[in-house]
């Protein structure tokens, strides 16, 4: 029986990098919100200075043209953060299936172990029956 320990050792290098590109895949979730945020922030920002110049109307005409640019860009993060989730939802799913896998294959390598080990168990004990059956014979053939 072929040993699994090498096939072992590249499904967790292979879990291992996929959970890497996991973690590189929250981190820049985690920009595209600050992003978001930073915008929502700026507008907030933006809205208090309007309204203390509300007399003048180019100003207000500037901050409608500034709020629509603002929510476009809003709506664009949160389209890029909905397609962050979806990518970071397959990479879960393709760690899971690897997991899995190197799970599967633990298994079956331990098993082979064990049973490696009850095999040369039961020789021993054969072994060791033979022994004391010859020696009882010899025993009683000396009587």
């Amino acid at each position: 029986m072929p040993k699994l320990s090498s096939l072992i050792r590249v499904q967790k290098h292979r879990v291992d990098e996929k959970q890497k590109i996991l973690a590189r895949l929250y981190a820049e979730l985690e920009a595209l919100e600050q992003k978001k945020q930073n915008v929502i922030d700026q507008i907030a920002k933006e809205r208090k200075v309007a309204e203390g110049m509300s007399s003048d109307p180019l100003t207000q005409l500037s901050f409608g043209n500034y709020i629509n640019n603002a929510k476009k860009s809003v709506s664009a993060l949160e389209n890029d953060i909905e397609k962050v989730n979806v990518r970071i939802s397959l990479a879960q799913d393709d760690i899971r299936a690897a997991f899995e896998e190197l799970k599967k294959t633990e298994i079956v390598h331990q098993n082979r172990i064990d049973e490696e080990k009850k095999a040369q168990k039961k020789k021993e004990n054969t072994e060791l029956d033979e022994i004391g059956i010859e020696g009882h014979r010899r025993s009683h053939a000396e009587e």
